[in-house]
């Protein structure tokens, strides 16, 4: 009995002590996978980290978030000014996806940016897989998402602020589904729209037009948005923290700041971008070239019933070609170009008009003076761009501004003949055209109507002085900018003697 008792007792004890012995060998085995963690360097540490975390690829990644982010900086400084609830909301959800895309490359990079971008600035002794350049493209990248962070929730408190303002059918229905803000029907505005008038033709020197009366009350109160000044210069802080490190790229690295929104362009500025200028630095140094920006044709001419913010000041006039070449007359040529419907369109004012074809893919350089070296240009067309002469009576000018506007040479019973070229061309990006601007700066008392005295006759052909240009240009869009302007180089190639009109004094009311 004692001996079988004791077999049994030994094994029954021996359980727990097994038991013990495996729970004892867990925890060590326990501690010894959690110290070489805690003992092992950093430098280990981080090639570790490297092997399980760095992707490759950095550059054409970082490349393509820093283009983003400068893009979505413009467009969220844009929605602060837009009364257009719709165009917000979409900012809103692009700066969204934005800030979790960026957070999965940096955590792909090094998994934890703040101990790696110290104040901001890369600390050079954190070890990581990453050069010197790339790390500053990472930390100024990461700095420069943490300020646009907020940004989501203010555009999100943004919404209902706008939601009375928005204009019906502002967006289609199939991308409208896309928002969270799904609205069963359209918003009605605050005002009531203007009556749809056709489009009107180039003005009748000469000719009263009587204008379409309508009730003041009728008219649109255009919204005044006033963005908060914490707001804008928290973007452009964003901003300027990424253009510094875009040096720091790659030569192949093609990387467009699109600027700052609240920025009006000037005739001095021209609109344009800072490296544009130096972009094109070879070709601005050659004699009568120039760079310029072309607008869409509503922002000379807003559409009362287009839904705007009515402190955003007008664009001033088109540029001038400033090449140093100076008429007998003073008179400077303007690039009197829009963008209508994707084209590119000459703008009618007073007796101003033009015409213009599309080269194709046609280098700048080129092109000469004579037009015989555009293999794309036809006889008809070569032959109306340098010889066709412009009309010296009002009226002369007039039908000639009509024929280009509506692309037709015949009228009444005559059959219609299309002209070799128009007053527009549809707009492809990289292609070069050529366009001839006739241009007349009329005086104001033939602008305005003001009759003019007795005692002033005696003052009559300087009043009547008629200050004018004819010039050949050739262009290239070279950039399309977010708002749907364009970025051109443009060459002066060909300046004829300035038109003259000798019937002006018929249009001019005598007392």
């Amino acid at each position: 009995m004692v001996e079988w008792i004791l077999p049994l007792n030994r094994a029954q004890s021996n359980k727990p002590l097994q038991f013990m012995h495996y729970s004892s060998l867990l925890v060590l085995l326990s501690l010894s996978l959690s110290l070489p963690l805690l003992s092992l360097s950093p430098a280990n540490a981080q090639d570790t980290t490297a092997q399980s975390s760095f992707a490759p690829g950095f550059w054409t990644q970082a490349e393509q978030l820093v283009q983003e982010q400068l893009n979505l900086i413009n467009r969220i400084e844009r929605a602060f000014y837009s009364p257009n609830v719709y165009q917000v909301e979409a900012t809103r959800s692009q700066l969204f996806l934005h800030l979790g895309k960026v957070e999965r490359f940096l955590t792909s990079q090094y998994r934890i940016p703040q101990f790696l971008c110290n104040n901001g600035t890369p600390d050079p002794d954190v070890p990581a897989p990453l050069t010197l350049p790339q790390r500053q493209v990472y930390c100024t990248l990461y700095v420069s998402t943490q300020k646009l962070e907020p940004m989501v929730d203010l555009l999100d408190r943004r919404l209902p602020m706008l939601a009375g303002v928005a204009a019906p059918s502002t967006v289609p229905d199939e991308q409208r589904l896309g928002l969270r803000l799904n609205l069963a029907t359209p918003l009605r505005p605050r005002f009531a729209p203007v009556p749809d008038f056709p489009e009107p033709e180039p003005p009748v020197l000469g000719m009263p037009t009587k204008r379409p009366t309508t009730d003041d009350s009728r008219q649109p109160l255009q919204p005044a948005i006033a963005p908060p000044e914490a707001i804008t210069r928290t973007l452009l802080a964003a901003r300027e923290q990424l253009l510094p490190t875009l040096p720091a790229f790659p030569d192949s690295a093609r990387i467009i700041d699109p600027g700052v929104y609240s920025v009006i362009p000037t005739q001095s500025t021209l609109g344009l971008l800072p490296l544009e200028p130096q972009r094109y630095a070879d070709f601005l140094n050659q004699p009568n070239t120039g760079i310029a920006r072309i607008f869409l044709a509503e922002s000379y001419h807003p559409d009362p019933n287009t839904l705007r913010n009515r402190l955003q000041s007008p664009l001033p006039q088109p540029f001038p070609l400033t090449t140093g070449v100076e008429s007998v007359t003073d008179a400077v040529p303007s690039f009197a170009l829009e963008i209508e419907n994707g084209n590119f369109t000459i703008s009618l004012p007073g007796l101003d008009y033009g015409f213009i074809v599309n080269l194709g893919d046609v280098s700048l350089d080129e092109i000469n003076g004579n037009l015989n070296t555009i293999s794309t240009l036809t006889p008809e067309q070569r032959d109306l761009f340098m010889n066709y002469r412009p009309p010296n009576d009002v009226e002369g000018l007039q039908i000639d501004q009509r024929r280009f506007y509506t692309g037709k040479d015949g009228i009444g019973f005559v059959p219609p003949l299309s002209p070799p070229a128009a007053t527009g061309s549809k707009i492809a990006l990289n292609n070069t055209y050529l366009v001839r601007l006739i241009q007349f700066q009329l005086p104001e008392a033939i602008l305005k109507g003001e009759p003019i005295s007795r005692a002033q006759r005696r003052y009559l052909p300087e009043i009547l002085k008629t200050p004018s240009s004819d010039v050949i240009v050739a262009f290239q869009p070279v950039h399309q900018r977010l708002d749907g302007s364009y970025t051109v180089l443009w060459r002066l190639l060909y300046r004829f003697a300035d038109p003259k009109i000798e019937n002006l004094v018929e249009y001019v009311d005598l007392e």
